[in-house]
């Protein structure tokens, strides 16, 4: 079910107050947040803290926000990428790794067990250690060229990526371009290391 098959409606109304539509931007939102912030910090428990606080925040700021001129994904992203930023701060490290998806995970619910539904994958070797190294390539990435690649693996396009991450256009590409010459270079590196010591 796409719970917002109206989204600018929503935002308007819940900007006004209405409950209902801001669970329902939530239901829409909430896999997709959590799928984010769990492919930077790999840990459940800090993933469904820094959703709630997400979404706390976002509870707070709507009734100051105008919903007719409000880009309402770019900004939810910013204030999740802010909580990101925050435990960074307080913790000094999050441990980055891969955002995959699996046929397991159910966007609509947001719930899902990756490792499981890797062991039912047809090439069960095969996945563990592609995900093994793409999750140990993101892990040498400086964090913002892994949060990067993780937005555009999201599907966002530059535009929106440049609102959440309040950077320029042409920053976003060049950042994304050496972003992803970094991530195959490293990968390239990691597969070369992979059959020397499968010899």
């Amino acid at each position: 079910m796409n719970a917002v098959f109206n989204e600018p409606q929503l935002v308007e109304e819940a900007c006004q107050g209405s409950i209902p539509a801001f669970e329902a931007l939530v239901m829409y939102y909430e896999p997709k947040i959590r799928r984010m912030l769990y492919g930077m910090t790999h840990d459940e428990q800090l993933t469904q803290d820094l959703c709630q606080e997400t979404f706390l925040a976002v509870y707070r700021a709507l009734p100051r926000m105008s919903g007719a001129d409000l880009r309402f994904a770019p900004w939810l992203y910013r204030i999740a990428l802010n909580q990101l930023r925050s435990e960074w701060r307080r913790k000094k490290h999050v441990t980055v790794v891969s955002l995959a998806s699996s046929v397991d995970y159910d966007e609509e619910s947001g719930e899902g067990n990756l490792e499981d539904a890797a062991l039912m994958a047809p090439r069960f070797e095969d996945n563990v250690v592609e995900m093994d190294m793409v999750r140990r390539v993101l892990a040498r990435l400086p964090s913002n060229s892994a949060l990067y690649l993780l937005l555009d693996a999201e599907g966002f396009s530059y535009s929106e990526i440049a609102d959440m991450m309040q950077d320029t256009l042409a920053a976003v590409r060049s950042r994304l371009s050496r972003a992803r010459h970094a991530f195959q270079r490293l990968y390239a590196g990691l597969d070369q290391e992979g059959n020397h010591e499968g010899r």
